[in-house]
């Protein structure tokens, strides 16, 4: 079970609309899960926040901000903008280059989602993930013999 901070926690940043920004943000989102004692979500939460700054250096405006807390046993994470698109799922096929951003983010959360940001144009993209669940379960490993592998010169 994922540890819990007993007292509400927040982080904020404003980050320049530069994509030289993403390493240090990685860096600040990697030392604030160290702080709050969640250490073992630095992998999955920094995929997840790198993909909503990108959306945001991509497809939105400046200001971008980006806000994680901690309450109870949700960690929660917003990426805000002030552009007018508005994203969305899409359907990628192995041969395109974009579209899987927000389908790692439904993937590796419990909840995400797109909230307007008043007043006019911008949004927030948010996600939530509940630290109370337990580990998952890893099969038992398959034991018997290996399967032959052909190692035959090709002629």
């Amino acid at each position: 079970m994922n540890s819990m901070p007993s007292r509400r926690r927040e982080a904020r940043w404003e980050l320049p609309a530069d994509p030289s920004v993403t390493a240090a943000c990685r860096a600040v989102v990697r030392d604030t899960l160290a702080e709050w004692g969640l250490r073992e979500l630095t992998d999955d939460m920094l995929l997840v926040v790198t993909e909503l700054l990108a959306n945001a250096l991509l497809h939105g405006g400046p200001p971008i901000h980006l806000v994680l807390g901690v309450d109870g046993d949700t960690l929660t994470g917003s990426v805000t903008d002030r552009g007018p698109g508005w994203p969305r799922l899409r359907a990628a096929g192995t041969e395109l280059e974009h579209g899987r951003g927000l389908r790692i983010v439904e993937a590796l959360t419990d909840r995400w989602g797109v909230a307007p940001v008043p007043p006019g144009e911008g949004k927030r993209i948010w996600f939530a993930y509940a630290l109370n669940r337990e580990p998952a379960q890893c099969p038992a490993p398959v034991s018997g013999p290996r399967p032959a592998v052909n190692s035959r010169p090709a002629q």
